[in-house]
């Protein structure tokens, strides 16, 4: 035995070495033994030769097929096409019968992609069958590739021995799903594992690049259509300030032809943007300003030549965490900024006449006095009323009315010095202010000169008219130091012209506090009213639009004096502010308002609202929150039935105090509503600041809303802010159909006035709430009498 392995080395060695250690042993040995050990050598050696050969096949196949498979993928558009391009070069380098190509869903479960050598619904059912064998190997925690029984094959193909053969597709990440090969077990390549494992590999990584290709086109498809479809303009640019992309919006916005834009010229596309702009020099700094600093955002407005409003925004824009460039976004904000001044207007104008209002009057008057104290002039403040002007508008109505009022405040306006104010601050009444006169006949002569003007004959739809005015002056600081006082003895000194047969005006004079006794003896009964039970409530119902259905009632106060007879609360509320009865008499209006609204309830009427006008004497006073809770223990009512009216004014004449008050009202679940709101202040900061409910539109708007375009607008502004900032809104002083139809189609929430019905006792209010409530559904919205 030892010496046939000696016998077999040397036939190893000169099949691999050659011939001569061959003579060697020639020398040495025996022919016989030298013959047999050489065969038996040279074969094995031969069989080792064989092996390393296929060995070198097999990895030559392990390389060049993958290479062959990503090459054929390549040229694939999408996920589909490639396992669809792929599967028959797979069949013919393996050398197999069919194949199909399943990837894992986003839910559980595998989907057919494609196929080769087999029909559509047979790689279904095949993967349908085998769907849980093929599902444990993917899921297990090593996916090995693995051979199923040919059990779920047809007979055809059991009979010719077939199986299937599952490889995982699989990334450097992540297995997408299944590579079936059906064929003999040992046919073609399907014993090399590591050769079907190149191959899985091979369509893996093929197969999620496509993948990720697809979700990015599909997230830049859906990506440029959202842009497309915002209300802003979109502008990316280089850190350069060169155009990188944009929306279709950002193109119609500028006008900027698309051609530029996607040629990218910058300096084309930013002559067309400065060309429009009020400012162009502001832009371009601005721009500048901030491609100095990259890391700055920014806000602004720019205003176009045409009167469009763009708000600007930039910020930068960064990739991994580097700024590469800045996006730019427009929003053409032209409407909500003509609201906003319209509201702004409205603020410190009076609506019909353009004039400044009381509010920038006050403001004005304030000013000039205190100009008047460090140079120590004089100033001169005038109160005017147009004489029997309520005639006018029972005559030709208000529109007419208002014609006569844009009249005469445009000759007001031409009777003044540059410097002087003139302002409306009520129905017929006017207030100027004269700073750095010399002495009082200084305004003793405008007030001739106004005087003149006025009684010119005036014609207003076919109808002439004879207007005279009255006119007070009271001067600064002779007859008071502060712009309450010089206003009361204005009012006083006009009120003496009045009297005087009018058409004239008065100074103030020391004697004119006479005529107070009688205001005084007004004073004296009202303190005593509450008492002897003279004060009385009337209800004006307040109805939903939408269902027709009185929902509310505003109490309004009355004053039956033994002696005037009924009193109307703007001749004696003023009075109880200014002597601070007011308190007590709204303590009372509170707890009778409160109980009434309960007792409503207990009749049935259902939860009936009510609310109650709050003056700015009672709002700045500390027992207000106090005097409310009381009213509702005492009278059971719900806070939140309680309405609580504050006018503008109020509002506004101590931020603060009011503020707090408010809080705690609507903190109990009392409501807060503004009334007369557009005659005021019509400020949009205390909208914000304050805890509103509801705004009141004042008559003075509704009246003319369906025949004055300046109504209607005033109006339906009002509504659309209101609904912007969640807030109800109440319309005053319906009287007409039409008027109804407008505020129904402008969508106004709420109404009251004479079209209902006027302020009436509680059980003529009663009654109609019965009424509404028995008329048929259908009706209720509709009829008005």
């Amino acid at each position: 035995m030892r010496a046939l392995k000696r016998w077999v080395a040397i036939g190893v060695y000169t099949a691999i070495l050659g011939t001569e250690p061959f003579y060697f042993f020639v020398l040495h040995y025996s022919w016989p033994q030298l013959l047999s050990g050489l065969v038996v050598g040279m074969i094995i050696a031969f069989t080792a030769i064989e092996g390393a050969f296929n060995q070198i096949f097999k990895l030559r196949k392990r390389s060049a097929y993958p290479s062959r498979l990503l090459q054929e993928l390549s040229q694939a558009p999408g996920m589909t096409a490639a396992a669809q391009r792929a599967l028959p070069v797979i069949d013919s380098l393996l050398r197999v019968r069919a194949s199909f190509v399943a990837l894992r869903r986003e839910d559980t479960g595998l989907q057919l992609l494609a196929s080769s050598g087999l029909s559509e619904e047979e790689a279904t059912r095949l993967l349908d069958d085998n769907g849980e064998e093929i599902g444990g190997m993917l899921d297990g925690d090593t996916q090995s590739i693995s051979v199923l029984p040919p059990d779920t094959l047809s007979r055809e193909r059991r009979d010719a021995g077939q199986c299937l053969t599952l490889v995982p597709i699989a990334s450097m990440t992540r297995t997408l799903g299944v590579l079936v090969i059906l064929g003999r077990k040992r046919e073609g390549d399907l014993g090399d594992r590591e050769l079907l494992r190149a191959v899985g590999t091979a369509l893996g990584l093929s197969l999620e690049s496509l993948r990720d290709k697809e979700e990015l086109a599909h997230t830049a498809s859906l990506l440029s259509t959202t842009l497309d479809s915002t209300a802003d303009g979109i502008l990316v640019v280089a850190a350069d300030g060169r155009i990188e992309s944009f929306n279709a919006k950002f193109a119609d916005m500028w006008g900027i032809p698309r051609s530029v834009l996607e040629a990218r010229d910058d300096g084309e596309a930013l002559a067309f943007v400065i060309d429009q702009l009020e400012e162009p020099d502001e832009f371009i700094a601005k721009v500048k300003e901030l491609y100095a600093q990259p890391h700055a955002e920014s806000r602004d407005s720019l205003r176009f030549k045409d009167g469009r409003v763009f708000e600007r925004f930039s910020q930068p824009r960064r990739l991994a965490g580097d700024i590469v460039g800045r996006v730019w976004s427009f929003r053409d904000i032209t409407e909500r900024v003509k609201a906003e001044e319209t509201i702004r207007h409205l603020a410190y104008h009076d609506v019909i006449t353009g004039l400044p209002n009381r509010a920038q009057f006050e403001e004005r008057l304030r000013v000039d006095l205190a100009q008047a104290r460090r140079s120590r002039q004089k100033v001169a403040v005038m109160f005017l009323d147009l004489d029997r002007f309520k005639a006018v508008n029972d005559t030709v109505g208000h529109a007419a009315g208002d014609q006569l009022l844009q009249q005469v405040a445009g000759e007001f306006a031409e009777t003044i010095r540059e410097g002087d104010t003139v302002a409306r601050v009520g129905g017929d009444e006017f207030t100027f202010i004269l700073p750095g006169i010399e002495r009082a006949e200084d305004a003793a002569v405008v007030a001739e000169r106004i005087l003149g003007r006025i009684r010119q004959v005036r014609t207003v739809t076919g109808y002439e008219f004879h207007i005279t005015t009255s006119i007070g002056i009271s001067v600064f600081p002779k007859d008071a130091s502060d712009a309450d006082g010089l206003m009361r003895n204005a009012d006083t000194a006009m009120y003496r012209a009045k009297e005087r047969g009018r058409d004239n005006y008065q100074l103030f004079t020391p004697a004119m506090k006479a005529s107070l006794m009688e205001t005084l003896a007004m004073e004296n009964d009202l303190a005593h009213a509450l008492e002897r039970e003279e004060l009385i409530l009337l209800y004006q119902p307040v109805v939903d639009l939408s269902s027709g259905r009185i929902v509310g009632a505003e109490a309004l106060l009355r004053w039956q004096h033994p002696k005037r007879g009924l009193v109307q609360p703007d001749e004696f509320i003023p009075l109880a502010e200014e002597t601070g009865l007011i308190v007590p008499i709204g303590e009372w209006v509170l707890r009778a308002a409160c109980a009434q609204a309960q007792r409503w309830d207990d009749e049935d009427l259902g939860e009936l609202w009510v609310s109650v006008n709050v003056s700015a004497r009672q709002v700045e006073q500390p027992g207000l929150v106090a005097a409310v809770a009381r009213a509702l223990a005492e009278g059971g009512l719900p806070a939140a039935n309680l309405h609580l009216e504050l006018t503008e004014g109020a509002v506004m004449r101590q931020m603060e105090p009011v503020v707090s008050t408010l809080s705690q009202l609507r903190a109990m679940g009392v409501r807060i509503c503004v009334d007369d709101f557009g005659t005021g202040y019509s400020s949009l900061g205390y909208l914000k600041r304050f805890p509103i409910d509801t705004i009141k539109i004042d008559r003075s708007f509704v009246h003319d809303v369906t025949t004055d375009q300046n109504d209607a607008a005033i109006v339906t502004t009002v509504v659309t802010m209101a609904r912007g900032l969640n807030l109800r809104v109440i319309a005053e002083g319906v009287e007409t159909e039409a008027q109804l139809g407008f505020l129904r189609e402008i969508e106004c929430d709420e109404f009251q006035g004479f079209l209902v019905s006027p302020p009436v006792p509680a059980d003529v209010f009663e009654a109609l709430v019965k009424e509404r409530r028995a008329a048929p559904a259908e009706v209720v919205p509709l009829r008005f009498s």
